[in-house]
């Protein structure tokens, strides 16, 4: 007569069982495994239930093995050291890959790349491959973009810097160009853009957008970047996030317009959850919070 084969037993138990059995204690087991005690107690009643027999003996405030126990005990307790070694030394194999992070292509030049020694003074073996131009995390470990925090299922959104939208221009063209006292007087101007960036002439713009892009004059630049190369060239009128030009302010270079009609925007770190439990990605996600 066959017996019916019995599968493998509740899976949650087999830690708290080990646990219970390490430390000879319900209360000691269910704080290490951030537990009530009833809920460990459960596990255990659930697991000896499945194999028809105690594990425990239970006595006046002890707990003590059962013979049975004592086998299962050594078995479980083996395997999953084994199931612990083998995870972290997967976990220091994904450690070593390379992180690959997403930014804007300006971001990237004028926020990472500054204080990027810093990162690999603190971790000298880390190794971080940098992409621009991509708006989707997947297949990323990081990406930063501009917008707001999203609610976005398995990720997390954290902002990191303001990214405020103005014009500037060098002091050289504003003493040669024509008048400049309202944003409406930017149709008379040569405005600077770059394909890429084209939406933030739009956003800052508004409802002017239609006519003074019917007027105006544009440069028009393949790369992003180029514009505010051109701008203190004195070749006409950039749109930047604030966030990137404050050396060129501070020395003078350019000069900031229109300051009460800047729209506040932020930069965004986002990144999926099991990133998490990579160390190399806490303490890249660590750095560029501190480093923006």
């Amino acid at each position: 007569m066959r017996t019916r084969r019995r599968g493998l037993p509740p899976m949650t138990s087999l830690p708290v069982f080990e646990a219970v059995g390490r430390h000879m204690s319900i209360a000691k087991a269910a704080d290490e495994l951030c537990l009530t005690p009833g809920a460990v107690s459960r596990q255990i009643q659930n697991l000896e239930t499945f194999l028809g027999c105690d594990l425990f003996e239970r006595m006046h405030r002890r707990i003590a093995l059962t013979p049975a126990g004592e086998v299962y005990w050594a078995k479980i307790h083996a395997s999953l050291g084994q199931i612990r070694a083998v995870t972290s030394d997967l976990s220091v194999s994904v450690d070593l890959k390379p992180l690959v992070i997403g930014s804007p292509r300006v971001f990237l030049q004028k926020c990472i790349m500054p204080a990027l020694g810093t990162l690999y003074a603190r971790h000298p073996d880390m190794v971080v491959k940098f992409v621009t131009g991509r708006q989707d995390p997947e297949g990323l470990d990081g990406l930063v973009y501009v917008g707001e925090t999203e609610i976005r299922k398995g990720f997390f959104c954290e902002k990191l810097a303001d990214a405020d939208l103005m014009p500037v221009c060098s002091p050289a063209y504003l003493r040669r160009a024509p008048p400049l006292v309202t944003p409406d007087d930017l149709e008379r101007h040569v405005l600077l853009r770059s394909a890429e960036f084209t939406r933030n002439w739009e956003r800052w713009l508004g409802h002017r957008t239609q006519r003074i892009f019917a007027h105006t004059r544009f440069i028009d630049l393949e790369s992003s970047g180029l514009e505010l190369t051109a701008a203190v060239e004195g070749l006409g009128i950039a749109i930047v996030r604030q966030k990137l030009v404050k050396q060129e302010l501070a020395d003078g270079q350019l000069v900031s317009l229109f300051e009460e009609h800047m729209v506040h925007e932020h930069y965004v770190f986002m990144f999926s959850e099991p990133k998490l439990r990579s160390q190399s990605f806490r303490f890249f996600r660590s750095w560029l919070k501190d480093a923006v």
